[in-house]
């Protein structure tokens, strides 16, 4: 609707606020008419397609659009965003629960913020390997503890907290070691341009802003808390024979 509102694609139909204009995309999109075989491509194939410079303003990450989180006033979940394997997934990174807590200032990300999307991350990695419900999040009042004791009772085999934590970590370094094969570069760690070069207000006169050097910054210093090196380059496999000295 936006490529429309700029002129950088002739559907005329298709505005903004029009419910109509709404459903008949959807109708096109399912029976690869009219505008169906653009939408199809998402937001990142159809700016490529476009071009014009329309990626700044696609809103997706690794070509997964972004969930209804917005960056720059949730900036410890504008990093997990940007740094998630999958792209913009909430569902694999839940950094949004400090934003919404006391724990961080959501309008200025710093370490804190940088903390609480690394233990997010590794939550929903654990919860997603143990199959359970992620609304159960706040449920548990020792969650790795508790998750540990589940998961001992189940399998027979003595786990405890630590374990569960280091198990986390290598499943997101296993993630990034993928995501390397597959043409990942650092450059992929980021956000759109125009929620780092656009300002958005927030009434009263305010405006909520995520530099692109604080994102960046955030971004390294995941690497490090990661283990990673300065590309986001995770360490050999241990449990791979081929990476045995």
């Amino acid at each position: 609707m936006e490529c429309v509102e700029r002129g950088l694609i002739d559907v005329p139909w298709l505005r903004f606020g029009s419910g109509e204009a709404l459903l008949r995309a959807l109708d096109e999109i399912g029976s690869g008419e009219g505008i169906g075989p653009l939408l199809r491509l998402g937001s990142r194939g159809m700016a490529e397609e476009v071009g014009h410079g329309s990626i700044a303003f696609a809103a997706q990450v690794k070509g997964l659009e972004l969930p209804g989180y917005e960056p720059r006033t949730l900036q410890s979940m504008a990093l997990g965003l940007a740094v998630n394997a999958r792209g913009a997934d909430h569902n694999r990174s839940g950094a949004y629960e400090a934003d919404f807590s006391t724990r961080v200032d959501r309008l200025a990300g710093d370490g804190r913020s940088v903390a609480a999307a690394i233990e997010t991350e590794d939550n929903a990695a654990l919860i997603d390997s143990m199959i359970l419900c992620k609304f159960l999040r706040g449920v548990f009042a020792d969650s790795r503890a508790e998750w540990a004791e589940l998961l001992s009772a189940v399998t027979g085999f003595d786990y405890t907290a630590a374990e569960l934590g280091s198990i986390a970590a290598e499943i997101v370094d296993e993630k990034k070691r993928y995501n390397v094969e597959q043409g990942w570069t650092p450059e992929s760690d980021t956000l759109p341009e125009r929620f780092l070069n656009e300002p958005l207000e927030t009434g009263g006169g305010s405006a909520a802003t995520l530099p692109r050097e604080r994102l960046q910054e955030m971004v390294a210093r995941y690497y490090r808390l990661r283990g990673w090196d300065e590309d986001g380059l995770p360490g050999p496999d241990l449990h791979d024979p081929a990476a045995q000295p």
